[in-house]
């Protein structure tokens, strides 16, 4: 029973990861996002409640966590996508985002 469970956790946990994915580049076509402002923003969605608020719930914690997640992918597939575009200089260059 507790290999199902695990196996029920690894395949919602990659159906998140491939729908998060499906939505990035939907957001990457539709609107031009800078890039650092997601990446360096990303832990502030995790280290500012905590700082704030003493007992998070669980489920509030699971959300953020999500959104923490989502971010990050969407900022290595707006890298990913530059790097294949322009070439690797192009993707530490912080002047030119997108």
């Amino acid at each position: 029973m507790k290999v199902l469970t695990w196996l029920v956790y690894i395949i919602l946990m990659m159906a998140f990861v491939l729908g998060s994915l499906g939505l990035c580049r939907k957001i990457i076509k539709k609107h031009k996002v800078n890039r650092w402002i997601i990446g360096f923003s990303a832990p502030l969605v995790l280290i500012i409640p905590k700082i704030l608020f003493d007992n998070i719930n669980p489920i509030v914690w699971t959300i953020l966590v999500a959104i923490f997640i989502v971010l990050y992918l969407l900022f290595f597939e707006i890298n990913r996508e530059i790097s294949e575009t322009k070439g690797i200089k192009a993707t530490m260059d912080i002047r030119k985002t997108r």
